[in-house]
């Protein structure tokens, strides 16, 4: 094996280098993964462009961006190796989060919410050893208490990458929006989240699926047809509460799944929920206010979840990627190597004239 290896790092806002890194020896403790290919996150993006996070999700600069990844098991400490069932050469996804194992969260299996919370390529700086905590590289650490499944080596390394996206979408479809067969689902927003929303639902036998975005996203609404949505609405075009009325006979939807940020995308989700509805809210506003009127949750006795990011999802999020039910790779519109980092998530960013991404992929 290589004794070292080549990682993008994120110096300080908008400034990434490659650099070289000793390749840890694992043989006492945790694994080394081979990265096949690391989708650029939203907040990867963030962290680029200088958005302030404050608290747990704090950038700690220097930083080895990347936790959306999938790769090869290279080497790993034995005793480890047989607790995760796990054996070297295996094509392995691993979850962000590194669980402390011990708070009130980990022990009930609401790790997203760890209050001790160390997340892949999000909060831990390249500065601590053994360095490798990003897939941004050729190699990354995976620590002991890691949620580490295996992928079959069928699935396309675009949508295996995707695994905690597809995480997520079940998360918001099914365990917090417990959509049930034949339910009508609206989803404000076709991003990734969104996209996936969108699939898990259709994969659970929701009725009407509608999908909504700008006219700015017509490519990622024929996506969202791909991937179950039945109808789908462009703001400004038309009236979605009229539209949304006409989809489902009067009754409105049964579950609306916000994946955007933006208060009035939040308050016109509010509107588009039936009496007894489910709400899911997941968009991030960045501290933004947003004036609700909380007199439509109350009269309507609206059920509000918010959202954070997948628990105990990604295992079933594997299958479904291994079913090739949905083309999910065609979420990825742009793959970059290693030494385009900097390209990706200026392209990422909608930095680039002429690029609309919906997802770029790392292929180091």
């Amino acid at each position: 094996m290589m004794s070292k290896e080549l990682s993008a790092v994120l110096e300080s806002q908008r400034k990434v280098s490659i650099q070289e890194f000793e390749i840890p020896n694992v043989e006492k403790e945790g694994f080394l993964l081979k990265v096949e290919s690391v989708g650029v996150c939203g907040s990867d993006v963030e962290r680029y462009i200088g958005t302030e996070f404050e608290g747990t999700f704090k950038t700690p600069f220097p930083i080895i961006m990347g936790h959306e990844v999938v790769g090869y098991i290279s080497d790993g400490n034995q005793d480890q190796l047989k607790k995760h069932n796990i054996e070297i050469g295996d094509r392995v996804t691993v979850e962000p989060y590194i669980l402390c194992g011990e708070c009130d969260y980990c022990l009930t299996g609401n790790y997203q919410l760890c209050k001790n919370m160390r997340c892949y390529g999000v909060n831990i700086s390249c500065k601590e050893p053994p360095h490798l905590w990003g897939a941004y590289g050729e190699y990354m650490y995976v620590a002991p208490n890691s949620r580490i499944h295996r992928i079959s080596k069928n699935a396309p390394k675009e949508a295996a990458c995707l695994s905690s996206i597809i995480g997520n979408g079940i998360r918001w479809s099914s365990t917090k929006g417990n959509v049930k067969l034949g339910d009508s689902i609206v989803v404000i927003g076709p991003g990734t989240q969104g996209l996936a929303a969108v699939l898990v639902a259709d994969y659970i036998g929701a009725g009407e699926i509608i999908i909504i975005g700008t006219s700015k996203d017509k490519s990622r609404l024929n996506i969202a047809k791909d991937f179950g949505a039945d109808h789908s609405i462009i703001i400004k075009e038309e009236n979605a509460v009229q539209r949304v009325k006409e989809l489902t006979n009067g009754k409105l939807a049964d579950v609306v799944i916000c994946c955007v940020g933006v208060p009035a995308a939040i308050d016109m989700g509010l509107d588009l929920v039936k009496p007894l509805g489910t709400f899911v809210l997941v968009g991030l506003t960045g501290d933004n206010k947003t004036t609700l009127s909380t007199d439509r949750i109350v009269m309507n006795e609206l059920k509000i979840f918010g959202g954070l990011g997948q628990s105990y999802n990604v295992e079933a999020a594997v299958k479904l990627i291994e079913s090739c039910k949905y083309p999910i790779e065609k979420m990825v519109t742009h793959t970059f190597s290693l030494n385009d980092t900097e390209k990706a998530l200026k392209t990422s960013a909608y930095e680039i004239p002429g690029e609309e991404p919906i997802k770029a992929v790392i292929i180091p």
